[in-house]
């Protein structure tokens, strides 16, 4: 990832905001030591009735509090009683404390910001717009990495690999986004049972590979092709070709045609001649 990709504008924003926050706070927690010490200066200043009459005044922060929520004291509730009396339960005119109108206002302050920025300025892209930007990056990125890749196959021609690297990396990918589909064993949920010889879309390796790259119209089964290189997907179908016969307990029954890989095998060479 290169600079321009990483100090994005919007990472601007967002950095400029942290900063400014962590400074705003640094700022406060100096303006409250700075208080503490004129307090305790003052304090020596004062007599001992003046420090009796300051120790019975309300706190600075219990003003605060009082002040925000704009309490009415119980003794002057008649003052707010309002001539309501349903079987003796009455009701008091008490107004939205001044906190919560103070977040009511600024959510209406955010509200026209937003709409400046991104919709009278746009400034700032939509979240449509953010989104085609990141998988116009993400298919470049894609791009570069597949750039040096030798593909040495299509999908009528691709091989099943047995490497272990390559079958541990498709086992990765299928776990993580297959599994919800046909299990993390392959014994099929939603999706098939994977591990038997019955198959609705072919069970050849080219079919496989297949059906991983175009996907399957009409069931959940997306095509895979402008996610992965062949590479991984050739990996991905080497790993569900490897599940074959590992009968996982709680798999689905058959569902689909009977495939014989050795039928097919005769079937080919009795073609051949």
């Amino acid at each position: 990832m290169n600079n321009s990709q990483l100090f994005t504008p919007e990472m601007m924003l967002y950095i400029t905001v942290g900063l400014v926050f962590v400074v705003s706070l640094l700022v406060l927690l100096l303006s409250v030591y700075v208080l503490q010490v004129l307090k305790a200066f003052v304090e020596k200043q004062m007599t001992e009735e003046q420090r009796v009459a300051a120790a019975a005044e309300p706190s600075w922060f219990a003003q605060l509090w009082q002040k925000w929520n704009d309490f009415k004291p119980i003794e002057k509730e008649d003052e707010i009683l309002l001539d309501h009396n349903y079987d003796g339960i009455k009701e008091l005119d008490n107004h939205l404390p001044p906190w919560w109108k103070g977040l009511f206002y600024v959510t209406i302050a955010y509200a026209v910001i937003y709409l400046l920025v991104f919709h009278v300025f746009q400034t700032a892209p939509l979240q449509e717009e953010k989104y085609d930007m990141e998988m116009a990056a993400a298919a470049a990125l894609k791009a570069s990495q597949e750039a040096d890749l030798v593909i040495d196959f299509d999908e009528n021609t691709v091989t099943a690999s047995t490497d272990a690297v390559e079958l541990a990396d498709g086992q990765k990918f299928f776990e993580v986004q297959c599994a919800v589909c046909h299990k993390a064993d392959g014994g099929g949920l939603a999706g098939p049972n994977l591990t038997d010889q019955y198959w609705k879309n072919g069970g050849s390796f080219t079919d496989i590979y297949k059906v991983i790259k175009n996907g399957v119209t009409g069931t959940a089964m997306i095509p895979w092709e402008s996610q992965l290189n062949p590479i991984r997907m050739r990996n991905v179908a080497s790993y569900v070709q490897s599940l074959q016969g590992t009968n996982p307990p709680g798999a689905l029954p058959p569902d689909g045609d009977l495939y014989d890989p050795q039928q097919e095998e005769l079937e080919t060479i009795s073609n051949d001649y």
